[in-house]
């Protein structure tokens, strides 16, 4: 098969010429219909995720997918050979399997099966991003009239958690750089901050007595999602999905957490997209004979929304 892969750490990724993976048990083999960039693949990529993860090489990249079974791995069930399914690759211990390829050897934990009315290039972008954007809007509960500060909304898990947020009746409002506001505003964000000005101060006079919830898919360092969750009325909730709430439950009399993609969410996520009340925010698609340059995009570019390698 061909596949976006990492041959050590002295060079980026290539498309390759690779052995077709096998279904393990508990896994599925699936014939790969479209992959869309997350930006933990972009750091896999770069070599960065050695610190905490083992690379076995050739290391496939890509956690999302979509596209139909080929085999089923011991002790698989629910799922039939033909049948369309989505989701991403699961937790494999090593960077070694991955879904930027023509085949991959997913969890099936991790998959769900696809609605027909569903294609691959909006299925294989729900995995990650959208069930990230799930957890992250269930944390912080919003209701009808609820104010809910969006930090990275132009990203994939923002450009859904903006959609979500909005669809339980929130007021959003979504950090962007200027340029990018209608791209917000058409998935459902009532008001913007520029995210390259004084995101803080401008808030807070907007929002003297604060706002009822945060989501920071951008700040990895405590301090910095600390100082937003400031802005956060007492008794309000914050989230982040890149972990910067570290080991903290409260800050300053705020509920915080971390929040991550969740296989449960896959199948609501769906739904929404057949029901016509969410949507895939693409703006770029690539062939896999240019993933390389899909990878070099997402972390050169101001990505906005999601970006999609297609097999086909």
């Amino acid at each position: 098969m061909k596949a976006l892969a990492l041959e050590s750490f002295d060079g980026g990724p290539k498309v390759l010429d690779l052995p077709d993976p096998v279904a393990g048990a508990g896994e599925v083999l699936v014939r790969v219909g479209a992959a869309s960039l997350n930006a933990f693949d972009v750091t896999v990529a770069a070599g960065y995720a050695k610190d905490y993860m083992p690379y076995e090489f050739p290391a496939v990249i890509g956690s999302d997918l979509a596209g139909r079974v080929e085999a089923l791995g011991d002790g698989v069930e629910g799922f039939a050979v033909g049948e369309r399914v989505f989701g991403m690759m699961g937790v494999k211990g090593a960077v070694r399997d991955g879904s930027f390829a023509e085949l991959a050897n997913p969890q099936a934990a991790s998959i769900a099966s696809t609605p027909e009315p569903l294609s691959d290039l909006d299925a294989g972008s729900l995995g990650v991003a959208g069930g990230t954007a799930m957890s992250a809007v269930e944390a912080v509960g919003p209701n009808d009239g609820s104010t809910v500060l969006i930090i990275g909304a132009t990203g994939g898990v923002g450009s859904f958690a903006i959609q979500l947020a909005a669809l339980r009746g929130a007021h959003v409002i979504a950090s962007v750089r200027p340029g990018d506001e209608d791209f917000v505003t058409k998935l459902g964000a009532a008001e913007t901050v520029d995210y390259t000005g004084d995101v803080l101060a401008e808030i807070r006079s907007r929002y003297p007595n604060g706002i009822d919830a945060l989501i920071d898919a951008v700040n990895r360092d405590k301090g910095a999602f600390a100082g937003l969750v400031a802005l956060v009325r007492d008794g309000g909730r914050a989230t982040s999905v890149i972990g910067g709430a570290g080991d903290a439950t409260e800050i300053g009399g705020v509920a915080v957490s971390n929040s991550g993609g969740n296989p449960a969410h896959l199948s609501g996520l769906a739904d929404l997209i057949v029901q016509g009340k969410l949507r895939v925010a693409i703006t770029r698609t690539y062939p896999l004979d240019e993933a390389a340059q899909a990878v070099q995009d997402f972390a050169n570019e101001h990505t906005v929304g999601k970006l999609v390698i297609t097999m086909g």
